[in-house]
């Protein structure tokens, strides 16, 4: 029993403070852990949202170059939905004009048949006032979407639609020429393209169907353009004079970055004066010079 007894003293466990010192210890290494980790993510969601951020400045360009440097194509002589130009800016938009576009962005609305429509399905010749297409003639009416080209070949390749049913369109004027089966045929467009409050890049097609939505996130859109005297204008005095378009695109961050608290502002671009508040979002800029191919010819 006296032996039972010792050896019984003798099986010591943790004290307290040694209990104590090895929970800190614990709390340190999970805290330093969980801080790796929070770092780690912070970086993972920063990391997907430039990324998200700088495709939708690709998206944005890819969408404004190609329609803007095809102004001009296949335009009538008249106006197109209220449209004469090929290209129309629009500078700087103030806080009054109610038309849901961001305040401080510039619009650019453009005059194009850049998509094909269809194509003749038989030859037409010159002096006729009908031409048939092979599809798509309800694309047609003799509204807001009655600019036809065909071929697109010549200056006057223009049309106005003065009939529309199924895929046989009546012209309100005889074909300039002839034109052989299979000649392609555009619906001449006024596109615009802007900024609305919600930092949505929109495109209008100024057809009834109002401006819808294309890319997000974007925070400024500015234009420059070239004139025939080879001068850069913020605000051409006559748009005739247009030779080349000069695009920047301002993207940001969707969410705020809180570690960039104290940084973050949006930049001065063209005639557009930078942003006098820090407001942490991440911004990525886009600069492209498109010259307009169907313009000064």
């Amino acid at each position: 029993m006296q032996n039972l007894r010792k050896r019984t003293y003798k099986q010591h466990g943790f004290t307290l403070i040694e209990l104590m010192v090895a929970v800190s210890i614990f709390f340190f290494v999970i805290a330093a852990i969980y801080e790796s980790f929070l770092s780690q993510q912070h970086v993972s969601l920063i990391q997907a949202q430039v990324s998200d951020m700088q495709q939708n400045a690709r998206l944005a360009m890819d969408f404004l170059s190609k329609e803007i440097r095809m102004a001009g194509f296949g335009m009538p002589v008249i106006a197109v939905n209220g449209f004469s130009n090929a290209i129309t800016p629009a500078i700087n938009n103030n806080a009054n004009g109610g038309n849901n576009v961001l305040i401080g962005t510039d619009q650019i609305s453009i005059v194009t048949g850049y998509r094909q429509i269809s194509t003749l399905a038989s030859a037409a010749t010159q002096g006729a006032t009908t031409i048939t297409l092979n599809s798509n003639g309800n694309q047609f009416d003799t509204n807001t979407k009655q600019y036809v080209c065909i071929d697109a070949i010549f200056s006057n390749d223009n049309y106005v639609v003065s009939g529309a049913g199924s895929n046989t369109l009546t012209l309100s004027s005889g074909l300039t020429r002839n034109y052989n089966q299979g000649a392609p045929v555009f619906l001449v467009k006024a596109i615009t393209y802007s900024v609305n409050e919600a930092r949505f890049l929109t495109r209008n097609e100024n057809t009834g169907g109002g401006a819808q939505t294309l890319v997000p996130n974007i925070d400024d859109l500015q234009f420059a353009y070239q004139l025939n005297d080879g001068s850069w204008s913020n605000a051409p005095a006559v748009p005739g004079n247009i030779r080349a378009v000069r695009i920047n695109v301002l993207a940001r961050t969707s969410q705020k970055d809180p570690q960039w608290a104290g940084l973050g502002i949006r930049p001065a671009i063209e005639d557009h004066a930078a942003a006098t508040v820090k407001d942490g979002y991440r911004r990525r800029l886009l600069t492209s010079v498109v010259e307009v191919r169907n313009l000064g010819l």
